[in-house]
C-alpha cells in the first residue's frame, strides 16, 4: 500500500512541475513575441516621428494611461480575484465581467469632459493644429474603450489557463499594428494622430477576438448584477484612493515637462519611457502568471511562495540596472541618434523602473490575496507624496535629468509603502471573503 502511494505521489508532483514548465514556456514564448513586436513598433515610431509629432504622441500616451486607470479604477482586476476557485462557473465569471464593464463605462462618460478641457489647455500652450489634435484626442477615449474589451474578455482566458489563445489574440493585434504602421509611413501619412489611431483599432481586434474565445467560458447576464456590482465596489474601495491617487500622478513627470519644459524634454522623456518597455514582460507575468497563481495558494503556501517570486525579480532587476548603469550604450542604440546623448538618464531611468516594478510585484500578490485596507492605502498615499514633496523642495522639473530623479523618488515611496501592505494584509488575512469551489470543481482544476 504504502509503496503504491509513494510512486503515485511522485507522479503528482512530477505531473505538477511539468505544467508549471508549460505554462511558464507558453507565456515566455507569448508574451516575449508580443513584446518583441511591440518593442521593435515603437522603436521605429520613434524614428519615423519628427520630434514634435512624438512630442503630441507621448502627450496623447500619457493622456490614455491616466484615463485608463481612472475609468476602470481597478475592477477589471478584482475579477480573478473575486472568482477565486469559481473559475469553472461561466455564469459567474460572466456576472463579474457585466458589472465590471458597466461601471467602466460609466466612468468613461463622466470623465471625457474633464480630460477633453485638460487637453485643450496643453494642445494651446504647445500651439498645436486644432484638427490633429481633435482627430489625437478622439483615439485616445476610443482606445480606453476598446482596452476594456481586452482586459474584461481576456481575464476568462487567464482564468482558464488558456494563455496561448490569449497570447496569439495579443500577437496578432501586435503585427496588424506593425504593418498598418509601415503602411503610413511608406504612403507619408505616419503622423501622431493616425498612429494612435492605429493602436486603438489594434486594441478593438484584440478585444473581438478575446470576446469570441471566452463565449464557452463566461456566460453574461442582459444586465449587471446588482450584488456582485456592490462586491466589486466594496472590494476595490479601500484601494480607489489609491488608483484615482496613481492615475493622476503616474504621468505626472511628462505632464510637468509639458508645463514647464520645452518641446524637446517633452520627446526625450517619451523617448526614454519607450526603454521602459523591457519591463512590459515582466509586468505580463504579474497579471497572467503570478496573479492567478497566488489567488488560488491555501494559505499555509503564501509566504514561500511570494518570497520566491520576490527573490527571482530582485535578481532580474539587479542585472537590469547594471546595464542601465555601465553600458548604457547598448540601450540608447534602441533609440536612434537623436538620443544618444542620453547615457546619465537611462541608468537613472532603469534603477527608478526596478524599484517600481518591485513594488507591483507585491502589490500583484497583495490584489491576488486581498489583502486591501483603508490603512494601507492612506500610508501608500502618504508615503508617496511625502517623497515627492521632498523631491520637488529640492529640485525643479525642467530638465529630462530631473524628470527621471523625479521618478525614483516616486518609486521609492511606493515600494516602502508596498513592503508595509504586504506585512500588514499578511497578518490580518483578507479583507473580503468569497465561496470557496466545490471538490468537484477542484478536481478538475
Amino acid at each position: 500500500m504504502f509503496g503504491l502511494a509513494r510512486p503515485m505521489s511522485i507522479r503528482l508532483r512530477t505531473d505538477k512541475s511539468l505544467r508549471r514548465l508549460r505554462i511558464l514556456l507558453v507565456y515566455m514564448t507569448g508574451q516575449g513575441l508580443v513584446q518583441f513586436v511591440s518593442l521593435f513598433l515603437g522603436l521605429l515610431v520613434l524614428r519615423w516621428l519628427n520630434v514634435d509629432n512624438y512630442a503630441q504622441f507621448s502627450v496623447a500616451f500619457g493622456f490614455q494611461a491616466t484615463m485608463g486607470l481612472l475609468t476602470d479604477l481597478g475592477f477589471a482586476g478584482t475579477i480573478i480575484a473575486l472568482v477565486g476557485s469559481r473559475g469553472n462557473d461561466p455564469d459567474v465569471v460572466g456576472s463579474y465581467i457585466r458589472s465590471g464593464r458597466h461601471l467602466r463605462n460609466v466612468m468613461l462618460a463622466c470623465l471625457t469632459p474633464v480630460a477633453a478641457i485638460v487637453y485643450v489647455f496643453i494642445a494651446r500652450q504647445h500651439h498645436w493644429d486644432i484638427l490633429p489634435s481633435v482627430l489625437l484626442f478622439i483615439s485616445i477615449i476610443a482606445s480606453i474603450y476598446f482596452s476594456g474589451m481586452v482586459s474584461y474578455y481576456g481575464a476568462p482566458l487567464l482564468i482558464r489557463g488558456r494563455l496561448s489563445h490569449f497570447y496569439r489574440h495579443q500577437l496578432t493585434g501586435a503585427v496588424f499594428r506593425l504593418v498598418v504602421t509601415g503602411i503610413l509611413y511608406l504612403s507619408g501619412g505616419l503622423n501622431a494622430w493616425t498612429i494612435s489611431w492605429t493602436n486603438a483599432l489594434g486594441m478593438l481586434l484584440i478585444g473581438w477576438l478575446n470576446a469570441r474565445e471566452s463565449r464557452p467560458f463566461a456566460t453574461l447576464p442582459l444586465h449587471h448584477v446588482p450584488e456582485v456590482t456592490r462586491q466589486m465596489v466594496r472590494y476595490i474601495m479601500p484601494n480607489m484612493p489609491n488608483i484615482i491617487f496613481y492615475a493622476l500622478q503616474g504621468q505626472i513627470s511628462l505632464f510637468l515637462i509639458s508645463f514647464f519644459g520645452q518641446t524637446r524634454s517633452i520627446a526625450e522623456v517619451g523617448a526614454l519611457g519607450r526603454l521602459g518597455q523591457i519591463f512590459l514582460l515582466l509586468f505580463g507575468f504579474n497579471s497572467a502568471v503570478i496573479e492567478p497563481f497566488m489567488a488560488k495558494l491555501p494559505g499555509t503556501r503564501v509566504l514561500r511562495n511570494f518570497l520566491a517570486v520576490f527573490a527571482v525579480a530582485s535578481s532580474i532587476c539587479t542585472a537590469i540596472c547594471l546595464v542601465g548603469f555601465f553600458e548604457p550604450r547598448w540601450l540608447l542604440l534602441l533609440l536612434g541618434a537623436r538620443y544618444a546623448s542620453l547615457q546619465q538618464e537611462t541608468g537613472w531611468l532603469m534603477f527608478g523602473s526596478c524599484i517600481g516594478y518591485l513594488a507591483t510585484v507585491i502589490w500583484t500578490v497583495c490584489g491576488a490575496r486581498r489583502w486591501l485596507y483603508w490603512t494601507t492605502t492612506w500610508v501608500n498615499i502618504g508615503m508617496t507624496v511625502a517623497a515627492q514633496i521632498v523631491f520637488l523642495l529640492l529640485f525643479k522639473v525642467d530638465t529630462t535629468l530631473h524628470v527621471i530623479w523625479f521618478g525614483v523618488a516616486t518609486s521609492t515611496g511606493y515600494l516602502i509603502s508596498a513592503l508595509f501592505n504586504a506585512v500588514y494584509g499578511y497578518n490580518r488575512g483578507p479583507r473580503i471573503k468569497i465561496p470557496e469551489a466545490s471538490a468537484v470543481e477542484r478536481i478538475v482544476e
